[in-house]
């Protein structure tokens, strides 16, 4: 069966909504908030891409560009391509497939297929999306020792997803109280106000460096699953 056919909207068909969407595992060795990373391996960001659960097939190699340029997605077609960074211990993938407004959480999903394959990893996902009135947001922090953390909904608004509690995490990670208060982290926080970014950022500085410039990182166009496609549809287009 073709991608095509997969979609019911054609490839030029404008998104209606803009995001950003990241996953970044991390193994051991790791290399601290103070490591240098490795230069990109295109072969392993490609087994990535390959092995990630919204991908049904790497179609081609597109480009290599730096980590810090931003790849656009305007139309349905861009839908289907991805970005993998693979430094070292470090892989970093963006993902649009990541975020969806359907009843699916596919960063936690990912997230927990990863830590099943990688169980002495360390997983920061985060994904967040611009809508009219209020900002959708989706984060998964996975520690090998256990803690984790998964958090999902609207900003400003209490009706949230949570799993974990932020404590755990912070204390897996060894990050301290002044550490968190210093950006905001307050574990007090109704999960509407929550500074769910920072944590992230806290846990994944925890263990890597966190300063992506000069690193380089491949994109590639995808054929996605059925699942990827119809919640992707639902979450990036409007319909009738």
């Amino acid at each position: 069966m073709s991608d095509e056919t997969l979609w019911d909207f054609p490839s030029d068909e404008p998104v209606e909504r803009h995001g950003e969407f990241t996953l970044t595992v991390v193994r051991p060795p790791f290399p601290g908030p103070d490591g240098v990373l490795a230069a990109h391996d295109e072969a392993r960001a490609r087994a990535f891409a390959e092995a990630f659960g919204t991908v049904d097939r790497v179609l081609d190699h597109r480009e290599t560009i730096p980590v810090t340029e931003l790849v656009e997605v305007d139309t349905r077609a861009d839908l289907e391509v991805i970005r993998v960074g693979c430094w070292g211990g470090v892989t970093q993938i963006n993902d649009p497939a990541l975020i969806s407004l359907s009843e699916r959480f596919p960063i936690e999903e990912q997230a927990e297929a990863l830590a099943d394959r990688h169980p002495d990893a360390v997983i920061v996902a985060a994904a967040d999306m611009d809508l009219p009135g209020a900002d959708y947001g989706t984060w998964k922090v996975v520690h090998p020792g256990g803690a984790r953390i998964f958090a999902a909904g609207f900003a400003g608004e209490e009706d949230w997803d949570v799993e974990g509690e932020v404590t755990a995490v912070l204390d897996a990670f060894g990050i301290t109280a002044e550490q968190a208060a210093a950006v905001g982290v307050d574990p007090a926080h109704a999960p509407g106000s929550f500074a769910w970014d920072a944590l992230a950022g806290l846990a994944l500085k925890a263990v890597s460096p966190t300063d992506r410039r000069g690193l380089m990182a491949s994109v590639f166009g995808v054929r996605r699953t059925e699942d990827a496609v119809v919640a992707m549809e639902d979450t990036w287009f409007e319909r009738d």
